[in-house]
């Protein structure tokens, strides 16, 4: 898949997800990020949001008084980040080929974005590239899809949801042999006067712990951490059952 075709179908899919699914998934970003990031930042402090999609994430943020630069591949859904999030700046950019400067206190990278990187080699570079854009001592905070998770949720089953206005079905599956998750789409809306149909599809691929690990030491980070979380009990420890797993570490500083 070409990354002109990725992107136009993430554009496809920016007005559901905006409408759908962003205040959701900012919820569980914003607890995590409120137990392992924010207490350690500086007032003001440059947050850099990886794959920030419709920018719900950085709009709680700049409401708190945080600087926030949010990155994505879809100028759709930057169209909505800016709408959604004024106080924030939004680069229209690949995270596999970003080069920003060493300003940013944080990272973060929500709601399973690196699973739409495709191989180990591009997702270290994307933690090279953040890696880059921190100040000494800058963390780093994303979450992402396991094996379990595709196993068991992406199984082949279809959901749909029907408003006035617009009609979503979306089918999840999984290839264990490639280890790729499916994501296929359509979706109706209703646009003066008339029903408008679009189709795409969406990739994810799963990375061990391991594999993860191992290139986030290429990309020379430290004090590499997991949790996962649990709605009733919080932050708890990653099983192998784990649906979603939360990677916390930091840039070295001057004497790492």
């Amino acid at each position: 898949m070409s990354d002109s075709t990725l992107y136009q179908d993430y554009d496809l899919f920016a007005w559901t997800y905006n409408r759908h699914w962003g205040d959701m998934f900012t919820r569980a970003s914003l607890y995590m990020l409120e137990k392992l990031v924010l207490p350690h930042l500086p007032a003001n402090a440059r947050i850099l949001d990886i794959c920030c999609g419709t920018g719900q994430l950085a709009q709680v943020l700049t409401e708190r008084g945080y600087r926030v630069t949010g990155v994505d591949g879809s100028a759709e859904m930057l169209r909505f980040a800016r709408e959604n999030a004024p106080d924030a700046e939004f680069i229209h950019g690949d995270a596999r080929f970003l080069k920003l400067p060493p300003v940013y206190h944080a990272a973060i990278s929500a709601f399973d974005s690196l699973n739409h990187i495709m191989t180990l080699e591009e997702l270290t570079a994307v933690f090279c590239n953040v890696y880059a854009s921190l100040t000494e001592g800058g963390i780093f905070l994303f979450d992402l899809n396991t094996e379990a998770a595709h196993r068991t949720r992406w199984d082949g089953s279809v959901e749909s949801n029907i408003e006035d206005d617009n009609v979503y079905l979306t089918r999840m599956s999984y290839d264990a042999e490639e280890r790729t998750a499916r994501f296929d789409a359509t979706i109706f809306r209703l646009r003066e006067g008339a029903w408008q149909r679009s189709d795409f599809t969406l990739l994810q691929k799963h990375y061990s712990e391991a594999e993860v690990r191992s290139a986030l030491q290429v990309a020379s980070f430290a004090e590499i951490d997991t949790h996962s979380l649990d709605r009733e009990r919080g932050l708890v420890e990653v099983t192998e059952e784990s649906n979603r797993v939360f990677f916390v570490c930091r840039k070295r500083g001057s004497e790492g």
